[in-house]
C-alpha cells in the first residue's frame, strides 16, 4: 500500500457506504467486533456453537459470515456465565 492509501476496514466491504453497518461479518471482522480471537471464532463455527452463513460447499460464499445478532447472543451468554462464576467465587470467599 502506498502512503496515501488507508488500511482497509474489516467491517466494510469494498464499494459500501461508511454509513451502512454490515449485518454479517467475516471471521476477522467478527473477531474485531467481539474482541475474541479469529481462531476461536472459527472454532466456535466448526463446533456448531456459533451459527454462520456460507462456508465451504455452502453454495453461498466460500468464507463464513457470522450475523451480528448471533455473535451478540453468544457474547451475552458468556457475560451471564461470567457473572454466575463471579457470584460463586464471592460466595466461596464469604463462607
Amino acid at each position: 500500500m502506498s502512503k496515501t492509501q488507508s488500511k482497509p476496514e474489516p467491517n466494510r466491504a469494498s464499494g459500501t457506504s461508511p454509513s451502512i453497518v454490515p449485518r454479517g461479518l467475516r471471521i476477522e471482522a467478527a473477531a474485531s467486533y467481539s474482541g475474541l480471537n479469529a481462531f476461536y471464532i472459527a472454532e466456535l463455527i466448526r463446533r456448531g456453537t456459533l451459527p454462520a452463513v456460507g462456508g465451504p460447499n455452502s453454495g453461498v460464499c466460500a468464507g463464513y459470515i457470522v450475523l451480528r445478532e448471533h455473535l451478540d447472543k453468544y457474547l451475552d451468554e458468556l457475560a451471564e456465565q461470567a457473572v454466575e462464576r463471579a457470584e460463586e467465587r464471592r460466595k466461596g470467599k464469604a463462607a
